[in-house]
């Protein structure tokens, strides 16, 4: 039944697939070459989708995104507060940076040690410092152990009382308002503090350094004093109630005091500053001079 539609000459005639000959192929010039062992691609995880915190694409149930702002400025509308901005609901406000083009840095750099800054030299006046036979008007007496009243003009032949305005001179050439005194004999460590908010005077000094060592010895002080001193402080301390003012029991009574441990080096010799614009050091002694 399926010849007609071979036969050439009938309607329905389909011609048959022609057949070609073989062809032969090249030689392959790959099988030549050295064979290496199959490699295998590393497989690179996915990269983690990060979740995305705007509001915009996730907004929230039943409320509709907010819609986007215009940057334009609508004509005849004033420039909006630039210290202060709205950004995705949240309110920022600007930092106000001064336009001078000195700008304030606080950060410490790393390996950048802050040194504090040295406080100004002062010159102190000539009753606080070392007698100066070309710079001192007057030999100063002070024993330590006696109050501030007691302290004298030592003249040839005779000792003048320090006046009310002696003892109101400036105790330095500028506004001192603060000044800490140093003090160290063996064992013994005191510091000398003197405040005066309107600026200190020689009779301040005078007076901080009285009080400092009029301090009774703590039990520790005591256990400090050196046994080959310990009869010379005695010794200074019964010589001190009987020449102090006052009663001497009150000052028995009270026992040992920073003065006592001076024993016989009581005079103040003026103050010394080994260091510009640091603490002052407190000279103690006996009477060095022989007017």
């Amino acid at each position: 039944m399926y010849k007609p539609r071979h036969n050439r000459g009938s309607p329905d005639y389909v011609p048959s697939t022609p057949k070609f000959a073989k062809l032969s192929l090249p030689p392959d010039e790959t099988s030549q070459r050295p064979s290496r062992p199959p490699t295998t691609a590393c497989a690179r995880p996915p990269t983690p989708a990060m979740a995305s915190t705007n509001p915009r694409l996730h907004p929230t149930s039943g409320q509709p995104a907010r819609p986007l702002k215009s940057i334009l400025k609508k004509p005849g509308q004033a420039a909006a507060d630039r210290t202060s901005y709205d950004s995705e609901g949240e309110t920022l406000t600007s930092k106000q940076v001064p336009r001078s083009g000195v700008y304030a840095f606080n950060a410490q750099l790393p390996g950048v040690r802050m040194v504090p800054m040295k406080p100004p030299a002062f010159d102190l006046h000539w009753q606080l410092l070392p007698y100066d036979p070309s710079k001192s008007k007057h030999l100063l007496r002070f024993d330590t152990a006696l109050p501030v009243e007691y302290i004298r003009f030592q003249e040839k032949g005779y000792r003048r009382k320090l006046t009310d305005a002696d003892l109101d001179k400036p105790a330095a050439n500028g506004q001192l308002t603060k000044m800490q005194i140093d003090f160290k004999m063996g064992p013994f460590e005191w510091e000398v503090h003197v405040k005066n908010s309107e600026g200190i005077t020689c009779g301040d000094v005078f007076e901080a350094i009285y009080e400092t060592f009029d301090e009774q010895l703590t039990p520790y002080e005591r256990k400090q004093i050196p046994p080959q001193h310990r009869k010379e402080c005695e010794e200074a301390f019964k010589l001190r109630c009987q020449v102090k003012p006052g009663l001497a029991e009150v000052e028995l009574r009270q026992g040992l005091k920073r003065v006592d441990v001076l024993r016989h080096g009581t005079i103040f010799l003026g103050l010394t500053q080994p260091k510009s614009g640091g603490d002052w050091v407190l000279n103690l002694g006996g009477w060095p001079y022989t007017v």
